[in-house]
């Protein structure tokens, strides 16, 4: 509404405020998200879309980008979205996206993202809300005249620390994250004083724009006079509230209009089902700016034939509705123009209307009263309500937590208290429950879905509110814990392997809480007994290579068992017979060539001096022998060279003077290797 000084009162205050700020800078804030790339959905233009569904991406950016893409984000989940089309309309200087939703696992208001080559990146809050479907049966809400940060001028005493206005904007705000309607209808004089962003650093802009992240559901704003008005005898430069509007809320290119958007005004439209919603700009022009192009105040010339062509667009809509901040100059028919109903404010009172077409206007959020008006859709009839108010200290509509709603409860209920009339059939809370394996169980309310993406699990709580006082339950029954599962991949029967060789030993395992030790034992007797531990406590890497040292058997099995932090097992064995032999006592010159490369021991082991190794070699081929240290490093070299395929011995002494211990003599062929664990004694 009009609250405006006198023009020397006002250059009076505003030069003597400037002389005394003069060399008292205040702290500059962070700016807000000004628009880059993503022009539209926004923050204040979102997008409802189906899941599955389409819809389109309006993006600033050079005519010959390529590599488009584009994904939704809800904290924890991403959603990669589909681009069908990329085009860029030089008639409206804009690139135009096809995005495709696929199916979603959270039906959420989600952040887009927007990435294309050359280092091209934006990312744009609360701009796209994904649904099931659209609804027949829902409520919208309209708000209008929170005049944020506060009421008072910038001059004033007190306007520098007043945020009575975010105040009664939140308590609105709560209402209506409860109440969950589909979306919210904002028009105008959002902000009190839209010259203050850069001006003495009172970042108007920036502090309002965050507010709208606190809305859980979509936000369509339009502005008012306050907005981008001006004041003509104010410091900042004529036009500074109408540029800052297109720097956070869109669009710059109204400020030379290209030949296909030609409006020098921000005008949008969107659907929901059957009904068309139409936002206007609204406004005085009180600088006086471009008074060619913008006049004294709202509508211009060009918005009403943008109207008229919008409305002829949507003629197969069922039921149309205008919102915008006020018609200073009483430019609207409904019945001419054949919409149904137009929501306005301005004026800091309710005039109610409810007989078709509804011209309704709405009381305002600021000064305390804290109004909000519900309308009813069904199908294509429309249903306006009294306004409701958070009422002064908030507690008209109050949800308390016990115990607290912090992820860390087991069971937590919201007693849920009403002191309006008015019901809200389409309530929704959200409970923060331990993010854990287990069954979730409500009263008083029915589970819609759970968000398990961040560090507490989210249900979502579809509640009636209909009582006075009610209360909604939700528990958490854990589920019982569960003992790891175990496959073992190898050995799994059928297998030979060969004394004083190493083989790995292969398995996977998997548990709710996490593997924290496997232990490895060894039967010899078909998995009757399992005397032999191969290993224990070892980390679940899924592979353990063991130096085969057993007697040999025809018979053996490996069990893995697996432990989890809960100091539950679960095992797996082979599951057949696997042959423990020594090839020592098969390897000797001549007879037919072994599968795969293998040593077959050396006599004498232990030695010396001297000794002869034993091994074979599946086909003709180069091979290298050689004895290697614990710590893999090559001490003696003792045969290499081309093979015949079949067995052979080779005739070495410890010439090289290679000191007692455990060494391993190693067969590298065609790729192949093997290993035999040898001793070198005094």
């Amino acid at each position: 509404m009009i609250g405006r000084p006198s023009a020397v009162l006002f250059a009076i205050l505003s030069g003597l405020l400037l002389l005394a700020t003069l060399g008292l800078p205040r702290e500059a804030a962070a700016i807000g998200d000004t628009l880059t790339v993503i022009q539209r959905p926004l923050v204040n233009i979102p997008a409802i879309v189906v899941s599955g569904g389409t819809f389109t991406i309006e993006c600033e950016a050079g005519t010959g980008t390529t590599g488009w893409a584009a994904e939704l984000i809800h904290d924890g989940v991403h959603v990669p979205l589909t681009i069908n089309s990329a085009s860029y309309n030089s008639s409206t200087t804009w690139w135009e996206l096809g995005a495709g939703v696929p199916a979603v696992s959270l039906y959420e208001l989600y952040d887009l993202k927007v990435t294309a080559d050359g280092g091209v990146i934006d990312i744009t809050k609360n701009a796209v809300k994904v649904i099931p479907a659209f609804k027949n049966d829902y409520y919208f809400i309209h708000i209008t005249d929170p005049h944020l940060p506060t009421h008072l001028y910038y001059y004033e005493e007190g306007a520098d620390t007043d945020s009575s206005e975010v105040v009664d904007m939140r308590e609105v705000i709560h209402d209506v994250n409860i109440i969950n309607p589909e979306f919210v209808l904002l028009t105008g004089d959002y902000i009190n004083e839209g010259e203050l962003e850069e001006f003495l650093n009172k970042q108007y802009y920036t502090r309002s724009q965050a507010l709208l992240y606190e809305f859980e559901v979509p936000v369509y704003l339009t502005s008012g006079n306050h907005d981008i008005g001006g004041w003509d005898d104010s410091p900042p430069p004529d036009g500074t509230a109408r540029r800052d509007w297109w720097r956070f809320f869109g669009w710059k290119r109204l400020d030379s209009p290209p030949p296909g958007a030609p409006e020098y005004t921000q005008n949008y439209s969107f659907d929901y089902g059957p009904v068309h919603y139409i936002g206007l700009e609204a406004y005085i022009n009180y600088d006086g700016w471009r008074y060619g192009i913008y006049g004294g105040e709202s509508f211009t010339s060009g918005q009403l034939d943008w109207l008229d062509d919008d409305m002829a667009a949507a003629s197969g809509s069922d039921a149309h509705v205008l919102f915008y901040h006020y018609d200073f100059s009483n430019q609207i028919n409904l019945n001419s123009l054949g919409a149904d109903m137009s929501l306005a404010g301005h004026t800091h009172r309710d005039e109610d209307d409810f007989s078709h077409p509804y011209e309704v206007i709405t009381d305002n959020v600021c000064n305390g009263a804290r109004k909000y008006r519900l309308i009813r859709v069904s199908g294509s009839s429309l249903t306006p309500t009294y306004t409701i108010s958070a009422g002064s200290n908030g507690n008209n509509l109050r949800v308390d937590y016990s115990p607290a709603n912090d992820g860390t409860n087991y069971t937590v209920t919201a007693s849920i208290t009403k002191s309006m009339s008015e019901n809200f059939e389409h309530g929704q809370l959200r409970f923060l429950m331990p993010n854990e394996a287990g069954t979730f169980y409500v009263t008083g309310g029915t589970l819609v879905q759970v968000d398990y993406s961040d560090t507490h699990a989210v249900c979502y709580v579809a509640v009636d509110i209909s009582s006075p006082s009610q209360s909604v339950t939700v528990t958490l029954e854990p589920a019982a814990p569960e003992p790891p599962t175990v496959t073992v991949e190898s050995p799994d029967g059928g297998e030979t392997w060969y004394l004083d060789t190493f083989f790995d030993i292969t398995w996977t395992a998997e548990d709710d809480v996490g593997v924290v030790g496997v232990d490895i034992l060894l039967s010899s007797d078909g998995g009757a007994t399992y005397p032999h531990a191969i290993a224990a406590g070892e980390a679940d890497d899924g592979v353990y290579s063991w130096l085969v040292d057993v007697d040999p058997t025809t018979e053996a099995r490996v069990k893995v068992v697996a432990w989890d932090g809960d100091s539950l097992s679960g095992e797996d064995e082979s599951d057949a017979d696997f042959e423990i032999d020594d090839p020592a006592s098969g390897v000797s010159p001549g007879g037919e060539a072994p599968a795969h490369a293998l040593i077959g021991g050396n006599i004498p082991n232990p030695f010396s001096a001297r000794t002869v190794f034993r091994f074979g070699v599946p086909a003709d081929g180069w091979a290298d022998l050689g004895i290697y240290d614990v710590s893999g490093r090559l001490v003696a070299r003792v045969a290499g060279g081309a093979f015949e395929a079949g067995y052979h011995e080779v005739a070495w002494e410890n010439r090289e003077g290679v000191r007692p211990g455990v060494y391993f003599l190693r067969l590298n062929f065609g790729g192949a290797e093997a290993t035999r664990k040898i001793v070198i004694s005094k």
